[in-house]
């Protein structure tokens, strides 16, 4: 029984480490011609502004582990392209919030948009089998995402 835990855990620790390199992998790969002109960096932090609704700069340099001058920088790019507006921080008057403004929105589906077309002909390559299989593992993948980002779990 000792062993059989031990096999599962092992097996676990593997499909654990296998699925966050290949995720990582693959939304790397996906997005590196989409949206020129700004890093994966900027497209997260659409992303999680779109997810998560505002957010004070320094918060979001420390969920995308960068330096907080960094992150200003970034945000200041942002609002100048008109996809981030900063707010007064109701809660400190010496902050501001960030949060994605349509044109952002607008923008972060662009980039979606073309980091699919980049997936989609190799998708059309898969066997339906294999199409639905990937379909499922989506599921899995947005349950799993939902259940580490939440902070009860």
């Amino acid at each position: 029984m000792v062993e059989e835990n031990e096999k599962n855990a092992s097996g676990l620790d593997a499909l654990a480490l296998e699925l966050t390199r290949t995720s990582g992998r693959f939304a790397r790969i996906a997005g590196r011609t989409a949206g020129v002109g700004y890093s994966l960096v900027a497209w997260r932090v659409l992303a999680d502004l779109e997810q998560s609704g505002s957010a004070r700069v320094s918060e979001l340099a420390q969920q995308q582990r960068v330096a907080q001058p960094s992150m200003t920088g970034l945000v200041q790019r942002l609002e100048h392209e008109g996809w981030v507006d900063r707010s007064p921080d109701p809660d400190d008057g010496r902050a501001s919030r960030v949060a994605i403004t349509e044109q952002g929105r607008a923008a972060l589906d662009e980039y979606r948009r073309i980091a699919a077309d980049r997936v989609r002909p190799h998708l059309g390559e898969l066997s339906d089998f294999d199409r639905a299989t990937l379909a499922r593992a989506v599921e899995l993948m947005q349950q799993l995402s939902e259940r580490i980002g939440d902070p009860r779990a």
